[in-house]
């Protein structure tokens, strides 16, 4: 005898089987009705329209109920769903949903637990940025204050020390061993802090910041006049460490100040260049573009004591080049600039010594 493998039909297919004999016991009268009662061509309508509404409607449904019988068929196969198992899935669901109701409501309050302490942190934070912005102002200040007291305090006893360096006794006693390194290291130290601090915006010549460069180099000028202090600043490592932190001063030196720091500072190179070979530590390209962009004139008027010592200056590094200077000067000096500068009668002299000392180099090394 062959087994029965006919489909039994599921919850839903039955429930789409009612609705079909539902459906066609509708039919009839509605069908009858509209027979008996049809008067003109728009009652026709209607009643097509409405049939139109109720197929769509009913089409829906079949889809509707198609996919929910799809489900059940997937989650139970062929085994027949009971009103008890509904039930309890219902049940189950329900509980479920209060389930993750009050899971949301306990992490809802945490949330908001959570964004009142954070909250409470960022006022907490905030005040005491302020606070800490506040002191940080005043020690800025304070430190402002005294940078200044200090500075006033080392342009006072800079300038005497300037004006006393002048004689030769003090010099000498300057320049004893001991004194002369622990001066040149704090010299140093000095120079170092005003050009990371101001670099290429440096003060007016007439702050006290200023005025204690300037006392300095005023100081190391006299120094430098005497063979013991040149052989210190070209010999001594602290001493040369010091002429290298003038020539970046130099370099940083804008124009404002040419007439101040440039001028006692060209003094000092040059007295530095014409003893113990301190010329060797001016092989410097950016330092000869320095001097050539000082010494370019227009008129008898540009002619000052910046330009007098920078011509100074390029005369006694002129001498004697090697060939490494001598590509430094071919390639950095312009000597058209230096011919104009043969045609005034304080400059004449040296700026024709510069020429042929230039000429000379380059027919020698090229």
């Amino acid at each position: 005898m062959e087994k029965n493998t006919t489909k039994k039909p599921s919850l839903f297919s039955s429930f789409l089987h009612e609705i079909d004999n539902e459906k066609l016991g509708c039919d009839i009268p509605c069908y009858e009705t509209s027979i008996r009662e049809t008067c003109n061509s728009d009652e026709e309508n209607a009643t097509i329209n409405l049939d139109n509404n109720l197929n769509d409607s009913n089409d829906k449904c079949e889809v509707m109920l198609k996919a929910f019988n799809d489900a059940f068929e997937t989650i139970y196969g062929d085994n027949e769903v009971s009103c008890i198992q509904v039930q309890q899935l219902s049940e189950e669901f329900q509980s479920n949903c209060v389930h993750f109701k009050n899971m949301f409501e306990i992490k809802k309050t945490e949330i908001e637990q959570l964004k009142s302490k954070y909250t409470l942190m960022e006022n907490e934070s905030l005040a005491t940025i302020n606070k800490l912005q506040f002191q940080i102002a005043e020690l800025k200040m304070q430190l402002k204050q005294q940078s200044t007291f200090c500075s006033n305090i080392g342009s006072t006893f800079g300038y005497y020390l300037w004006k006393a360096t002048q004689m030769p006794a003090i010099v000498d006693m300057v320049l004893q061993k001991d004194k002369i390194t622990k001066m040149a290291k704090l010299f140093t130290g000095i120079l170092s802090s005003f050009v990371e601090t101001y670099n290429n915006q440096m003060p007016p010549i007439n702050t006290c910041e200023t005025k204690f460069i300037l006392n300095i180099l005023g100081i190391v000028a006299n120094l430098t006049t005497s063979k013991s202090g040149c052989h210190f600043f070209t010999q001594i490592n602290d001493g040369i460490n010091l002429v290298n932190h003038i020539v970046t001063l130099v370099l940083c030196t804008p124009y404002s100040l040419k007439h101040n720091l440039k001028k006692i500072a060209y003094a000092v190179l040059y007295n530095v260049s014409i003893q113990c070979n301190g010329h060797v530590l001016m092989e410097n390209n950016k330092l000869i573009k320095t001097l050539d962009n000082d010494l370019k004139v227009t008129t008898y008027k540009d002619i000052d004591d910046t330009l007098l010592f920078s011509l100074k200056l390029l005369h006694s590094l002129t001498k004697n080049m090697n060939k490494s200077m001598c590509t430094i000067v071919r390639n950095e000096i312009n000597l058209q600039e230096i011919l104009k500068l043969t045609r005034y009668t304080e400059t004449e002299l040296t700026a024709r010594k510069i020429y042929e000392n230039v000429n000379f180099s380059i027919e020698k090394y090229y």
